[in-house]
């Protein structure tokens, strides 16, 4: 009850403090020094290299007995534009689930692990000079589960000899990006930190670092083809470079919902907290939902 306050009462309650006029908006357009409900497209664009984004979709593993089932979404609830200034101000929150599978014969998906992640973020989008400016910070929480399908009936035990472990960490997570007015809005280069104020395991790094690179050009109308990379700098047992590539193609308005056919490689520890200290290898075809 103490997280869930932090998370969302507070924040709410400031926000609401920091302007004396409320209103209702119609369309994107917010009165300037006015809060105002959130309307239209997330402030902040999902970062498409990170995994951990709003999408919906399904990503299998090249020649491995794996799928990554991802469910989720972000919302912005309320806005609040600059007296005399471009700059917008959101406050949103998040739910996602990160869900490793199994195939099996007759079409059947046994659950392996699972990640629950949720929390509030806080966004800001300004114009400048040379390029558009946007930010991002979450607070968040993290659980990580085994599932049914990660348990051998047939053995009585837990498959590959790993039992659960318990993983979680509440955490602030803050990224910057622009986008040059030079390359027409068509490049976005960003860089960010994590910082784990409450962790388990308790030997998991406190602070991890990434940065990445987004490009994407019009081919057609209502049809993008994209390229994104990051890369993110952690300690689990040693130091190393979590390396994610997603290339693919957009059905849909770039700035807005649409479909992602892509594929992918990663290289690095896991992304799925029961398997934290697990590194792994792969490429990866599929689709993903932009919400």
């Amino acid at each position: 009850m103490k997280l869930l306050f932090v998370l969302f009462y507070l924040p709410v309650m400031f926000f609401f403090a920091a302007s004396p006029t409320f209103a209702e908006n119609s369309g994107d357009s917010l009165a300037a020094n006015t809060l105002s409900f959130a309307q239209g497209e997330l402030l902040f664009k999902p970062l498409l290299a990170n995994t951990y984004e709003p999408r919906a979709g399904i990503l299998a593993q090249v020649g491995k007995n794996r799928l990554r089932l991802d469910i989720g979404n972000s919302i912005d609830l309320l806005a609040y534009q600059f007296p005399r200034d471009s700059a917008v101000a959101t406050l949103g929150s998040d739910f996602f689930t990160y869900t490793l599978l199994r195939g099996e014969r007759n079409f059947h998906f046994p659950v392996d692990a699972s990640d629950y992640f949720f929390g509030i973020n806080f966004n800001f989008k300004k114009y400048l000079s040379d390029g558009l400016l946007t930010a991002r910070l979450r607070v968040s929480h993290v659980s990580s589960h085994f599932v049914d399908g990660h348990y051998d009936n047939t053995q009585a035990a837990w498959k590959d000899a790993r039992p659960p472990v318990v993983y979680s960490r509440e955490f602030l997570d803050g990224v910057a990006a622009f986008q040059p007015d030079r390359w027409e809005n068509r490049v976005r280069v960003y860089a960010g930190a994590t910082y784990l104020f409450h962790v388990d395991p308790k030997s998991l790094p406190r602070l991890l670092g990434d940065a990445g690179i987004e490009a994407h050009t019009a081919i057609a109308a209502n049809l993008s083809a994209y390229i994104a990379y990051e890369a993110t700098l952690l300690r689990i047992t040693e130091t190393s470079i979590r390396h994610n590539i997603q290339i693919g193609m957009k059905i849909g308005s770039w700035e807005g919902r649409g479909l992602n056919l892509c594929g992918s490689y990663f290289s690095g520890y896991s992304i799925h907290g029961e398997y934290f200290n697990v590194k792994e290898t792969y490429f990866a075809v599929g689709f993903l939902v932009d919400l």
